[in-house]
């Protein structure tokens, strides 16, 4: 009976022994992979943007993202975000808000929504990111949005502020039914308008980030602000960071498409402004489309005949 009682005792031994190590096991698995326990969420605004927004969806959920807090802008009789999102609200990854004919004569909108979504979010998640739909995150050394945003490099950031990369029409002028990323992969480096950046915010903290704001890329609150390398940026409310960094992270900003999607984005109207459109104002976008894409026949027939409105032939 001694002899029993003693392999019992041992067995006790080697058992807390193994759970010890299966503990300290499972915490150093826990503390290499702490991002996961990271929650993070996407706030965007849109309108008329049923074309997009599934791919968009996609590449944010691949990414890593717990949630979308998706506002819908469209008129009234337009189109819902929500007829071909169907399974992601199901799955409550896709929040739609209602902004649903809302309008103004003068810009907000987008800031409205910026800040309500901050306001009613920023408590349950660690981050909060607010980019557009036609605005692509690209990480080029992680795995996901965790795993990044997880690096002892932005410990002491509150904002993260990623540099655009801006991508020409690569030659297209009709949409032709595939996604976005697939169509238009020529990156214009040297494009001016790369120095602007969106921000990712960091949660939890005791005032709201877009407070006042009219700006969407960076607002006037002074928090530690950080680019993706994770440099401290001196000037916290600058919307642009110079020179642009895309060592680890930048957004692919496809903000012209092809000339087709050019025109009806603007006759559509931007989501935080509206305007009347005129023979002059057409021309100003029209110089605006061709400062980022290359003339051709094609699309200045194409301009012609939608907007009967003759621009200049020469050819770059």
């Amino acid at each position: 009976m001694l002899a029993n009682k003693l392999i019992s005792q041992k067995n006790k031994k080697i058992s807390f022994y193994e759970k010890l190590i299966f503990i300290i096991i499972i915490l150093i698995i826990l503390k290499k992979n702490k991002h996961y326990r990271l929650q993070i969420c996407l706030c965007s605004i849109g309108k008329k943007e049923n074309l997009y927004i599934k791919e968009f969806v996609d590449h944010y959920k691949r990414l890593g993202y717990d949630k979308i807090y998706l506002y819908d802008n469209n008129d009234k009789n337009g189109e819902r975000f929500k007829d071909v999102l169907s399974e992601y609200i199901k799955d409550n990854f896709v929040i739609i808000i209602d902004y649903i004919g809302y309008k103004k004569k003068s810009g907000g909108i987008q800031m409205e929504a910026y800040y309500d979504c901050y306001q009613k979010n920023s408590d349950k998640y660690d981050w909060l990111s607010f980019f557009d739909i036609d605005e692509f995150l690209e990480i080029k050394k992680h795995n996901s949005i965790k795993e990044f945003l997880s690096e002892k490099k932005f410990e002491k950031c509150e904002n993260i502020k990623i540099n655009w990369i801006m991508y020409s029409d690569n030659g297209l002028t009709y949409y032709d039914g595939r996604k976005v990323q697939e169509r238009f992969t020529d990156p214009l480096l040297n494009d001016s308008a790369n120095i602007h950046i969106k921000s990712t915010i960091r949660g939890h903290m005791k005032i709201n980030y877009w407070t006042n704001s009219t700006n969407p890329h960076s607002s006037k609150i002074n928090v530690t602000s950080c680019t993706s390398t994770g440099e401290i940026i001196k000037d916290y409310k600058s919307p642009f960071f110079i020179p642009p960094t895309y060592e680890f992270a930048y957004l692919k900003h496809y903000n012209t498409k092809t000339i087709e999607e050019f025109i009806k984005k603007v006759k559509r109207g931007w989501v935080d402004i509206l305007q009347k459109l005129d023979n002059n104002l057409w021309k100003e976008k029209i110089k605006f489309f061709f400062r980022r894409n290359k003339k051709n026949k094609e699309k200045l027939a194409y301009i012609k005949n939608i907007l009967n409105i003759s621009i200049n032939e020469t050819f770059e």
